[in-house]
C-alpha cells in the first residue's frame, strides 16, 4: 500500500526545476554512455556533470524551468479541484479512508474513523514537500523543514488565503463525517479505542509508586532543544495544533549542525551528573541503617525493679496461702453430705454447717 496520498488525475502536472529537466533529458544518454553504473551512481554522475556545465548551458536549463513554471501555474489558476481534493489535485488527508494503513501494536483508533483535519501550514507543507525536495535535492529532512517554513511565512496574503480556505473545508469535512459516524463497539464517538478494551497482544501495567523525596530524571538534548525552540514556533505559527508542532520540532532538531547541536549536549551532560549525584545521595539515605527504636516500658529500670518486687510479693503469698491449706484436713464424705443436704432443701453449708455437723475445730464431726 503506497504510503502517498492519491491524486486526482486531471490535475495540472507540477513544474520542475532546472536540474530535474536536465536529468530527465539526460538519463538514458548517460546509461547508454555508462552501461556498468548502478542507479546512485548514475545519479552522482548526473549531478557532478550538471555542476560542470558552462553557465550558458545552465542559463538555458533555467528559463526551461521558468517555462515549465509558467505552464503549471496557468493550469493550476483554471483548475477546479473535485471533492475530496485540495488546490493542488492532492487528495486531502482522510477523505479516503480505505487507504489509510494500520500499524500493528498501535490500533488505539478505529480504521475507519474520520482522519482528524489539519491546519493551513499542514496543509501547505504536507503539498510542497515534494516539490521543494526536488528544488533542492542536497537538502536533508531538517533543513528541508525550515525552508517550507520560511516559504509559508514568505506568503502573500491573497496565498495565504487559499491555505486557509482549503484548511476550512477540510474541518468542514471532518466534522461532516464525524456527524455520520458511527463508532463500533469498544470506541468512543471520535473513534478512540476506550479505557478498558485492550487490544489483542497488548499488555496493562500497573504504574509504580513513585518515591516523591527521589531525585528529578536527567533531561536529554532534544528535551533542551524543545523548550527554546517551541516558544519561537509558537510565535511564529499561533494556530498550529499541539501535534503538528512535535512533527515540526523533530524536523528542526534533525536540521540543526553539530555545532549548534553541541549546546543542548552540553546542558543535557550537565543534568545527568547533576542527577547522578543526586542518585547517589538519595540511594545513601535509603541504604543507611535505621534509627533504633525507643526502649519499650518494660526495659525501664524502675519498671524492672517494681516487677520484682510484685514477684516477691506474689511468691510470698502463695507461700503462705499453701501453708494454710496444708494445716487444715479434708473431709472426703463433705461433698457428699453437701449432695445430700441441698436435696433435702437445706441452705448452702455456713459457718452453722449442716444438721448433725460438728464445727467447733477444725476437724468435722458427724452424728
Amino acid at each position: 500500500m503506497s504510503k502517498k496520498n492519491s491524486r486526482d488525475p486531471n490535475a495540472p502536472k507540477r513544474n520542475q526545476s532546472a536540474y530535474l529537466l536536465y536529468q530527465n533529458a539526460m538519463r538514458d544518454t548517460f546509461k547508454l554512455q555508462n552501461p556498468g553504473m548502478t542507479f546512485g551512481q548514475l545519479a552522482k554522475y548526473t549531478s557532478a556533470m550538471y555542476a560542470e556545465m558552462p553557465v550558458q548551458e545552465k542559463e538555458a536549463w533555467a528559463q526551461r524551468a521558468e517555462q515549465d513554471k509558467a505552464r503549471y501555474l496557468h493550469e493550476l489558476s483554471q483548475y477546479v479541484p473535485p471533492p475530496g481534493y485540495d488546490v493542488k489535485g492532492d487528495a486531502i488527508a482522510g477523505s479516503h479512508p480505505h487507504m489509510r494503513a494500520v500499524k500493528s501494536g498501535k490500533q488505539s483508533r478505529d480504521p475507519n474513523a474520520p482522519k482528524k483535519n489539519m491546519s493551513a501550514y499542514l496543509m501547505y507543507q504536507n503539498t510542497m514537500r515534494e516539490s521543494f525536495r526536488t528544488e533542492n535535492p542536497g537538502m536533508t529532512f531538517g533543513q528541508l523543514s525550515k525552508f517550507t517554513s520560511a516559504m509559508y511565512k514568505s506568503l502573500t496574503p491573497e496565498e495565504k488565503a487559499r491555505w486557509e480556505e482549503a484548511a476550512v473545508q477540510d474541518k468542514a469535512r471532518y466534522q461532516a463525517e464525524m456527524a455520520n459516524y458511527a463508532p463500533p463497539p469498544g470506541f468512543d464517538p471520535s473513534g478512540q479505542l476506550v479505557d478498558g478494551n485492550a487490544v489483542s497482544g497488548s499488555r496493562k501495567y500497573s504504574k509504580k509508586h513513585k518515591d516523591p523525596n527521589a531525585p528529578k530524571r536527567a533531561r536529554g538534548s532534544y528535551v533542551f532543544f524543545t523548550l527554546d525552540a517551541r516558544p519561537k514556533i509558537v510565535k511564529e505559527t499561533p494556530e498550529m495544533k499541539f501535534t503538528e508542532m512535535g512533527h515540526v520540532m523533530g524536523e528542526r532538531w534533525r536540521a540543526l549542525t553539530p555545532e549548534e547541536k553541541k549546546k543542548y549536549e552540553d546542558l543535557a551532560n550537565n543534568d545527568k551528573k547533576r542527577f547522578n549525584e543526586e542518585m547517589a545521595a538519595y540511594n545513601a539515605t535509603k541504604m543507611a541503617p535505621p534509627e533504633p527504636a525507643p526502649a519499650p516500658a518494660y526495659a525501664h529500670p524502675q519498671y524492672q525493679e517494681a516487677q520484682q518486687y510484685a514477684e516477691q510479693y506474689y511468691a510470698q503469698h502463695d507461700a503462705a496461702t499453701a501453708a494454710a491449706a496444708s494445716s487444715q484436713q479434708y473431709d472426703p464424705n463433705a461433698a457428699a453430705y453437701a449432695q445430700y443436704y441441698a436435696q433435702q432443701g437445706y441452705p448452702p453449708q455456713g459457718q452453722q454447717g449442716y444438721p448433725g455437723q460438728d464445727t467447733s475445730g477444725s476437724q468435722y464431726h458427724y452424728a
